[in-house]
């Protein structure tokens, strides 16, 4: 981020951002990608990879995708406006959040930039902000959004008034996470993409939004993981009039010592899913670990790394569905990922199709989004041609 403080992008990359703005507005992704990369690339941010992996589903991305992306591009044109509203974001986010950062840059103009523009490139907070509390979402759709865009999102116009909610894990439910509202008590149910872990006893800060598929709710963006006991004083928090308590406990909760700076952190990660970006995808782990073995023998049959890998992904996804359903539904986001993989869904059809293979592959399917799940079917009757049957 120093590089971009000390050398701005010059009229060149300001005009290609631009135009991949535009492209995004009428809901032409390739375009927005292509415009986007013409101009300099922040290393830094990743957003063009999430790009990329919704190019590369075409047709068959959810429109709940769309949505996302049509979130992101509202932030990132308040960006090149510089509006405002992030500005003030950033400057919450900071004073509340990076206390210790902020003493430690606080005399040097320079430092004190790069942190800001570091927060605001990358704290995904800042972005929830300005979009959601500050109404940068509902100006985007009604002023900038275009039909070709809008018609491809998901009820994305109710997303505008999502309240922030803090909410505590119950049981995965098909492709479902059922949780329970920690401040009305009430059960709700979200699609399951990977925003919690098995092993995690942790508490989910984040906004669910109104989707057509089932089960009519996802988060927004990947939602922040807390201790249960942070997790409740958020919550009495939400019951307050205050707007922006739940902010106000958090940084109560860091100044308190109850945890350290930058926990509330989300990774990057697809509009597809809330699994983090691999860090293989961006280059910087490609060749940090040894391969296992059968990624190896995937690998000799010609197939590139990346499809080796989800491959490995989808047969540790048939070995849950055999063990149980509720197996199945924990590795469930992983097995969607994988199947996003461009090439994969292909190989899977040779590689992953065995006869005794069918009935995992019914299983995932009933555990997984709607977009997925009619690949699995697909390959559930593809293994079902070898074993000689049907169903």
């Amino acid at each position: 981020m120093r590089d971009l403080v000390e050398n701005p992008p010059d009229a060149h990359d300001i005009d290609c951002l631009r135009r991949a703005l535009d492209a995004g507005a009428r809901g032409d992704a390739p375009a927005s990608l292509a415009h986007e990369l013409a101009g300099s690339v922040i290393v830094e941010t990743l957003h063009r990879f999430a790009l990329k992996d919704l190019v590369d589903h075409g047709d068959t991305a959810p429109a709940w995708a769309y949505s996302r992306w049509c979130a992101d591009l509202a932030y990132r044109s308040m960006l090149l406006a510089e509006d405002p509203r992030v500005d003030a974001a950033v400057r919450y986010v900071m004073a509340w959040l990076y206390p210790e950062s902020v003493s430690r840059v606080l005399d040097d103009a320079v430092e004190f930039k790069v942190l800001g523009t570091a927060i605001a490139a990358g704290d995904h907070l800042v972005a929830d902000l300005a979009l959601y509390e500050f109404g940068g979402l509902a100006d985007y759709i009604e002023e900038r959004a275009e039909t070709g865009l809008l018609d491809r999102t998901d009820r994305v116009q109710d997303w505008a008034k999502a309240p922030m909610r803090v909410l505590e894990f119950v049981d995965f439910r098909g492709c479902r996470l059922v949780l329970r509202d920690l401040v009305d008590g009430g059960e709700v149910q979200a699609l399951n993409l990977g925003g919690r872990s098995e092993a995690s006893d942790d508490g989910l800060i984040g906004r669910l939004v109104p989707i057509t598929s089932e089960p009519g709710l996802m988060f927004a963006a990947a939602p922040i993981s807390v201790d249960m006991g942070m997790a409740r004083t958020v919550a009495d928090a939400l019951r307050m009039p205050e707007p922006l308590g739940w902010l106000c406990e958090l940084s109560t909760a860091l100044v308190d010592g109850r945890c350290q700076e930058g926990f509330h952190r989300t990774p990057s990660t697809w509009f597809t899913s809330d699994l983090p970006i691999p860090e293989a995808v961006v280059g910087e782990a490609a060749s940090a670990h040894e391969e296992a073995g059968r990624i190896t023998d995937l690998r000799a049959k010609g197939y590139p790394a990346d499809v080796a890998n989800a491959l490995a992904v989808l047969e540790v996804g048939l070995i849950s569905a055999e063990v149980s359903d509720r197996t199945a539904a924990v590795v469930s986001p992983h097995v969607v990922a994988a199947l996003g993989t461009p090439g994969t869904f292909e190989a899977a059809a040779t590689e992953c199709t065995r006869s005794d293979t069918a009935d995992a592959w019914r299983i995932l399917a009933a555990v997984v989004p709607d977009h997925v799940a009619v690949r699995c079917r697909t390959l559930a009757r593809i293994a079902d041609t070898a074993s000689g049957g049907s169903r």
